[in-house]
């Protein structure tokens, strides 16, 4: 049986190739075609069960609006892209550090390498480095303040020779290898990012900022359960009482005691801040030593924009995950393995790196799950909402993470509550 009457086959064709050409147009104004060079990503390593890859970017809600001139922006404008972000141009790789995924351990071997394979080089090659400073009139690094962290005896030169500059950087390459045998405590890596004293790098150095999302560049992130995470931060920024007074974390800590004093102080206590709205750093507050619960901790950070900060805000959005397209992704509950397939790809060897002692933190994941056995559910439905891309992108589950296994089941009310929240505070 003919599909067409003879008369209007032809005519029939044409209406049909009509309407394929017309829903091929309409599905790419409503889903853009992905045009950045990553488009086909070169998987290098990835931890079993991740889901995120490029043939599955469903789970990355960003796709539609990616673009080289909206990556180009982030490189560039994005202050959290340059602090968390770090670039080896001599080994084509990106880093970004998740705050509370052995970060430090990270980057005491990426500055290794940006030191003795970028610095170093761009010093003893004259063309290049005579490039480079027509480019970008700026420092290679902060010689003095290397200096300060050496306790260096060299001269006190702003604008080192080159031959002066070599040995400085060898020196701290040699210190480096010595904090790397001792406790992680001894010497704080991120201070030295802080003081920006390697400015090349940094993402926003680079002149052509595409170069990242080729398939030759390898980009590396490490994570972690959401939930370890956030009750790490929680242990390490608010129940430690080891930060200093008055600093960010501290003044966090003391907020979340004012707000729910009933629980922590006496009535004449709660009325020593109903008389002292502005509290003199010399006066010993009652919340002065009071270690707030976890319940309340994610309360208050949930209702401020202080949710924000770098260690509990979702890593998925920290490090643009749907953008940059991570090939080569590491899990914190396999991270020696992982770091060591890591350190093997880029030609160090792993029997050099002190690495076990970094990962302890004294605490067991037996001990953070139980830090929400005490949390209602709408809490937890919150965390899993505001958490949602961690767990789907990196193969996580809220639920697993909870001591009765119990399944949290989320109303559509709570969500959309939850959504306004965080579009008001502007976090999403």
């Amino acid at each position: 049986m003919d599909f067409f009457p003879p008369k209007k086959s032809f005519s029939s064709v044409f209406y049909c190739i009509g309407i394929v050409l017309f829903i091929s147009f309409s599905y790419r104004i409503v889903h853009p075609v992905y045009q950045t060079s990553s488009a086909n990503v070169r998987i290098i390593y990835q931890s079993s069960n991740i889901s995120f890859a490029a043939k599955d970017r469903n789970n990355c809600v960003d796709d539609s609006k990616s673009s080289l001139r909206i990556l180009s922006s982030v490189i560039f404008r994005s202050d959290i892209v340059n602090y968390l972000g770090f670039v080896l141009r001599s080994h084509s790789l990106f880093y970004c550090s998740v705050p509370k995924v052995a970060t430090r351990t990270f980057l005491s071997f990426i500055t290794y390498l940006h030191i003795r394979d970028d610095l170093i080089y761009l010093l003893t090659n004259k063309s290049t480095l005579s490039n480079w400073n027509s480019q970008r009139k700026a420092n290679l690094f902060d010689f003095n303040n290397i200096n300060q962290i050496l306790s260096s005896p060299m001269k006190n030169d702003s604008q080192p020779s080159v031959l002066n500059s070599i040995l400085i950087l060898k020196s701290f390459l040699s210190f480096l290898m010595d904090f790397n045998k001792k406790n992680a405590t001894d010497f704080d890596i991120w201070s030295v990012y802080q003081r920006k004293i390697f400015p090349l790098i940094r993402p926003q150095t680079l002149s052509n900022v595409s170069l990242l999302f080729s398939s030759n560049v390898t980009r590396v992130i490490f994570v972690r359960h959401p939930l370890e995470r956030l009750a790490s931060a929680y242990v390490d920024k608010i129940a430690s009482l080891t930060n200093e007074r008055f600093s960010l974390y501290d003044s966090i800590r003391r907020a979340i005691c004012r707000r729910y004093s009933s629980f922590y102080l006496t009535h004449a206590q709660r009325k020593f801040y109903r008389i002292h709205r502005q509290i003199p750093k010399k006066i010993e507050e009652p919340c002065h030593n009071v270690v707030p619960k976890f319940q309340h901790f994610i309360d208050y950070i949930m209702s401020n924009s202080i949710i924000n900060d770098v260690h509990w805000y979702p890593y998925s959005k920290l490090c643009y995950t749907c953008l940059f397209k991570y090939n080569f992704i590491g899990k914190y509950e396999t991270i020696e393995e992982d770091l060591g397939r890591l350190l093997t790809y880029l030609g160090l060897e792993p029997k050099d790196w002190n690495s076990v002692n970094y990962f302890r933190t004294g605490k067991t994941r037996e001990h953070y799950k139980s830090m929400y056995s005490n949390l209602n559910n709408q809490l937890l439905c919150t965390l899993k909402y505001l958490y949602k891309d961690d767990f789907k992108l990196f193969d996580y589950r809220l639920e697993d993470y909870l001591t009765d296994k119990k399944t949290i089941a989320c109303s559509p009310v709570h969500k959309r509550q939850l959504r306004r929240t965080l579009d008001r505070l502007k976090l999403f």
